[in-house]
């Protein structure tokens, strides 16, 4: 089967959550697509849990990927699953996130819809351990909002090969948003549809929600890089993000 769409899975001790990602594709009313897991040699369960779904993913005549190696984090991983992609649409989703049953069909009805787009978002449920909802996350993709801050649903996202190689792949030198970069070098470039419904649930467990500081150090540092705003304005975002977490967390919301 030729795949219309690739998942790319990055995964490190992922073993308490990985089978439900993999289950929500298993369970896929759409079922051309290929499935490509890049590990980062994990030292719990991971990659018993990935060969157990071989066989399953053998029984759909989908085309499933594995390799667990060293890597320098989730871009690096990401970065090498970008080299065995046999699609025109890729998607990246967590190891701890799920799509819904329906998810897969409804991004490749509208990709054959709009023939002109390169991009695709939806809008994400973000819950707790516990399955609690905190919020709906995701907006259509906005150049200038982009210039401020990332507000789509990356897990919630396919993206068109030619992206890549038109622009490169992820820089390796940013830990936790080398997507935010990914989306300012692509800028104008990106012709995006947006899709106004839930496609999929993303736990709040991620590198991004443990580590704040270094988010906003590495989104200045970006748009320093791309210059696409003044210097007092990236500035001044960058201490007024920090106050609203504060302020969220006084009143006991999410910070994202």
């Amino acid at each position: 089967m030729n795949p219309n769409l690739s998942i790319i899975i990055a995964t490190y001790n992922s073993g308490k959550t990985l089978k439900s990602t993999l289950d929500s594709l298993v369970n896929q009313t759409y079922k051309e697509f290929e499935v490509i897991i890049v590990d980062g040699l994990s030292k719990d369960n991971t990659v018993s849990i990935i060969k157990e779904y071989e066989s399953k993913f053998l029984a759909m005549n989908t085309p499933y990927f594995w390799t667990s190696e060293a890597d320098t984090g989730i871009y690096d991983a990401w970065n090498k699953a970008l080299n065995k992609v046999n699609s025109s649409w890729i998607a990246f989703l967590g190891s701890d996130d799920v799509y819904y049953p329906n998810a897969l069909e409804v991004y490749n009805e509208q990709i054959k819809k709009q023939l002109n787009i390169n991009y695709i978002s939806s809008q994400v449920e973000y819950v707790d351990s516990n399955d609690k909802l905190l919020k709906i996350i995701g907006k259509a993709y906005n150049y200038d909002q982009m210039n401020r801050y990332m507000n789509i649903a990356h897990v919630g996202s396919f993206h068109h090969k030619d992206l890549f190689v038109k622009h490169g792949n992820f820089n390796t030198e940013y830990k936790i948003v080398a997507d935010y970069d990914f989306f300012m070098k692509c800028g104008k470039d990106i012709k995006a549809a947006y899709l106004e419904s839930i496609t999929a649930k993303m736990l709040n467990s991620g590198i991004s929600n443990q580590n704040v500081g270094v988010v906003f150090k590495e989104v200045l540092k970006i748009q320093l890089k791309h210059k696409k705003k003044p210097l007092f304005n990236s500035i001044f975002e960058y201490y007024y993000s920090f106050f609203r977490i504060y302020v969220s967390r006084l009143r006991g919301k999410s910070s994202f």
